[in-house]
């Protein structure tokens, strides 16, 4: 008898969730054309190294017919440093995508592995309008899928890489360093300091509560630190909120956000709503990426949206809206 189950973490998408997955994923990749992104497809199967200079368990790897370690592709974003790294496209440039990513999760967590995403890579760009556009396009985006309430959470990768490298800490200490910030766990990280006393003690203890308004947090992070590279982060974080606190709607910081990928260099962002639990969208700066496959450092700023997510956010009020047409 042939198998009729899916993969751990696979699923099938039927009638309705099908076709509102589908409207929402034209609906967005038709307003980046229109606003001017280049549209770009990219292959689903990559050699591994594009996304990683190691195998990585969380991703799907699979050998061709000639032994060549593949990957299904876990994001489009190092594909399109490829793209720049290995044509003739001219930079500045911007680019709009959609398609399947694929990425490992633990099983019996009830995760998805495979995604739907929309986005945009704006490279070559001054970076304040870069980080802007970024901005104002990711909240078109989400307007256009309908999405009702939601607050844009913005970091700085910077920060926490300013303290990581200036700390002698061996692999292992990394490690534990970096699971106390994600859990925000005060106890591990208040022993840390103690463990690693630096200039950052104060800053590190108090990471756990260096999220929510973002006038609140910049006002405490200034009292606790004196570096000039975290407060050049700072700065770049005040100067983006002022300039579209009215373009966005609820804005929050969290200066305790470790980066969700490796090339990220500068301000990052999530995007929450009311009725999904993770962040629907994502993005941020990430200008060394193209170094990895031999071009030269480029400016670059890109997000992406999770069509299945937003699809959580929004399936009911779009459901009404379709059924009364």
């Amino acid at each position: 008898m042939k198998k009729t189950t899916l993969p751990q973490g696979m699923h099938d998408k039927l009638f309705k969730r099908a076709r509102v997955t589908y409207k929402i994923e034209h609906a967005i990749s038709d307003l980046l054309m229109e606003k001017g992104f280049n549209r770009i497809e990219t292959p689903t199967l990559e050699h591994f190294e594009v996304f990683s200079d190691q195998v990585v368990p969380d991703n799907y790897n699979l050998f061709d017919h000639e032994g060549q370690l593949l990957s299904l592709r876990p994001d489009i974003t190092s594909q399109i440093g490829r793209v720049i790294a290995s044509t003739r496209v001219e930079t500045p440039v911007t680019f709009s995508y959609s398609g399947k990513v694929f990425h490992y999760n633990e099983e019996m967590r009830g995760l998805t592995n495979e995604h739907s995403q929309a986005g945009v890579e704006i490279v070559g760009f001054p970076v304040q309008e870069a980080v802007e556009e970024a901005l104002v396009s990711a909240n078109e985006a989400l307007i256009t899928a309908k999405v009702g309430h939601y607050s844009f959470e913005l970091s700085h990768a910077a920060v926490l890489q300013t303290i990581f490298e200036s700390l002698n800490l061996s692999k292992q200490e990394r490690v534990l360093l970096r699971e106390a910030i994600l859990e925000k766990n005060i106890t591990r990280l208040k022993e840390f300091t103690l463990a690693h006393p630096s200039e950052f003690d104060g800053f590190i203890s108090q990471l756990p509560f260096l999220f929510g308004d973002w006038k609140e947090v910049l006002e405490q992070a200034h009292k606790l630190i004196n570096h000039q590279g975290i407060l050049s982060a700072l700065s770049d974080l005040e100067l983006t909120i002022l300039r579209l606190g009215d373009r966005l709607p609820k804005i929050t910081l969290d200066l305790g956000q470790l980066p969700t990928v490796p090339y990220y260099t500068g301000l990052m962002f999530k995007v929450f709503g009311d009725k999904v639990s993770d962040a629907f969208v994502s993005g941020g700066r990430y200008d060394e990426l193209f170094e990895r496959f031999g071009a030269k450092e480029l400016t670059a700023v890109g997000w992406a949206i999770d069509i299945d997510s937003v699809y959580q956010a929004v399936h009911d009020s779009f459901e009404s809206e379709v059924a009364h047409d």
